[in-house]
Parts: structure tokens; C-alpha cells; sequence
């Protein structure tokens, strides 16, 4: 939360975007719209709230979606890592 609002959200840097942007279709997953999406996520200035939102999620139900400038399988490596340790 910024500036007194009542959710992180309101200062994303994908507010107001087309959600295709950061969902992309599963049958046409490239690295290019990926990195559409990673470029907006790079300048937010809540990318962390963003991440902290889906990180509690099992692998399983996080499957879709770009989410604090991460992939699924970048958040799933994430999980991974830190249950490693």
C-alpha cells in the first residue's frame, strides 16, 4: 500500500493493461510475450506485493500468468529452491 490507497494494485504498472498481456495463451507461449510482460513488471513499483501474492500458492494451482516479472516456471523454481534450503 501507497500513498495512504487501500491496495497495493492500484500502483501497478499493469493497471489498465490488456490482461492477454500477462495471460498469455497457453497454446502460443513464447519468450517474446513473456518478455512484453517482464518489461512492464521491471518498472513497477509493487512487483514485490505482486510476487508475495502468489508465492503461497502450490506449484498446481500456479500455473498461469506473469506475476511479480516472473513466469510460472520461474516462481515454480523459486518454490523449489527455497524449500531446498
Amino acid at each position: 500500500m501507497q500513498d495512504g490507497r487501500d491496495h497495493w494494485r492500484e500502483d501497478a504498472n499493469c493497471k489498465g493493461k490488456p490482461a492477454s498481456i500477462f495471460f498469455p495463451d497457453h497454446r502460443v507461449l513464447s519468450d517474446e510475450r513473456w518478455d512484453i510482460a517482464k518489461a512492464i513488471c521491471n518498472d513497477c513499483a509493487v512487483w514485490r506485493d505482486c510476487l508475495n501474492m502468489v508465492l503461497p500458492f502450490e506449484d498446481a494451482l500456479d500455473k498461469w500468468g506473469m506475476f511479480g516479472g516472473l513466469t510460472p516456471a520461474e516462481r515454480r523454481e523459486m518454490r523449489h529452491k527455497k524449500r531446498k534450503v
